[in-house]
């Protein structure tokens, strides 16, 4: 069984997604009809309903309001909102209270406000609402955090986070520089965070610094410096814009399990980029798996060779990856895996999807709800709002509303 649903927002990432459902549309554990495709621009709107006719074999309806496509259209059953970050908490609450289900790419919304509000919607509505955090889903993740269950380092003591890169280009799109959009530490530092809480569990609170290093930025050098899924929209970007998103964070974080963390992010690094992930505990050290390139884990133990590859499948006997997971990269074990960026990202997305149909049919609860979607954007406005009161701030007085200094200009804007 299929269940019919739409994209809402058809630029860059909407096209991402639609690679996602012809991945999924080309294994036998599909459960989704694309129906519809929406934009407040229709002519994305309707390029994006080119390409999925191009894909999948026929042309999705178009619209350019949602409401009248919920009209236009009683059987659809869910939604998967690829706007950009500012309209989140719109869409998805407009959503929600249609009656369609939602997946909503990350972050859940601009602020915590915003996220309160699609929370509110859900539960009146009783609609299901996932986050597309896809990071979690690559088996090297899921393979990292077996290792980690299973005491290959003992007690986790140490976590650290920390990259660098960037200089003053343009990253992708010139909205991702605008605090009034989300900015690169949201966009980007959500991703992070969700990993540093699946990984390691629930966080207390943060003491951070961030900084805006580069106020000016500069468009890249040729179309090819930016990704597929946005070269359409290459010949929009001008040639310098005024950055107002802070580039840059340093943070200490404190897990409630006891463990010290360390996260650093700058897009604003010039000269060599870096980037380095470890998690120290009390019997060795394991460097996570990587996100789209099938890097596998690296462990650790004093005086010992490092163990990586198919000798960690050793040390976690039950750990299989489910089914979708499996069927999509070929096995249920898997410690690494050379797979092209694009096909990686287009197969995680696809397990995204797929699992929101099947919370759909079957009456189960999707992995990343509102809930851990909002408490990934807390430790981001926990760390945002230590910088602005120099004091730690906890992810329950983000999630709560007690403190919002830094978010409160937006809120204005956003009229929440």
């Amino acid at each position: 069984m299929k269940i019919p649903i739409a994209i809402v927002g058809c630029g860059g990432m909407g096209g991402r997604h639609l690679l996602g459902l012809k991945e999924l549309a080309s294994s036998d554990m599909n459960n989704i009809t694309l129906s519809a495709v929406c934009d407040l621009r229709r002519d994305n709107a309707e390029h994006l309903a080119d390409d999925a006719e191009e894909l999948l074999g026929s042309r999705p309806l178009v619209f350019d309001d949602m409401k009248r496509m919920a009209e236009a259209m009683p059987d659809l059953q869910a939604v998967d909102i690829t706007t950009d970050a500012r309209a989140h908490h719109l869409v998805a609450s407009t959503a929600l209270d249609l009656g369609l289900h939602v997946l909503c790419e990350k972050p859940l919304a601009l602020t915590i406000r915003g996220c309160n509000r699609i929370l509110t919607a859900q539960k009146r509505s009783g609609k299901y609402l996932s986050v597309a955090e896809n990071y979690r889903r690559d088996p090297m993740s899921r393979l990292t955090k077996a290792l980690l269950d299973a005491g290959s380092i003992g007690r986790p003591e140490l976590f650290m986070d920390i990259s660098a890169s960037s200089g003053n280009q343009i990253i992708i799109t010139p909205w991702r520089h605008k605090k009034n959009m989300g900015g690169m530490l949201l966009d980007g530092g959500v991703h992070n965070a969700d990993m540093m809480l699946y990984y390691l569990g629930d966080i207390d609170q943060v003491y951070a610094r961030i900084a805006l290093w580069e106020k000016t930025r500069y468009r890249p050098e040729g179309d090819g410096a930016v990704s597929g899924f946005y070269q359409r929209w290459f010949g929009e970007m001008p040639e310098s814009i005024e950055a107002t998103a802070e580039d840059t964070l340093t943070a200490v974080v404190n897990f409630n399990n006891g463990t010290m963390g360390q996260w650093t992010q700058s897009y604003a690094a010039h000269g060599r980029g870096f980037g380095h992930k470890v998690i120290y505990g009390s019997a060795g050290s394991l460097r996570p798996g990587g996100t789209r390139n099938g890097a596998p884990p690296v462990l650790a133990h004093d005086g010992q060779d490092e163990i990586t590859g198919s000798p960690l499948l050793d040390l976690v006997p039950d750990f299989h990856l489910d089914a979708i997971t499996s069927n999509l990269f070929g096995a249920d074990r898997l410690a690494s895996y050379d797979i092209p960026f694009p096909a990686a990202d287009r197969k995680l997305l696809a397990i995204e999807l797929y699992e929101l149909a099947a919370c759909v049919l079957n009456g189960t609860s999707p992995e990343v709800d509102g809930f851990v979607g909002r408490r990934a954007e807390a430790l981001c406005y926990a760390a945002f709002e230590s910088s602005v009161l120099n004091r730690p701030v906890s992810l329950d007085e983000i999630e709560s509303e007690q403190v919002g200094s830094y978010e409160a200009e937006i809120n204005e804007e956003l009229k929440l």
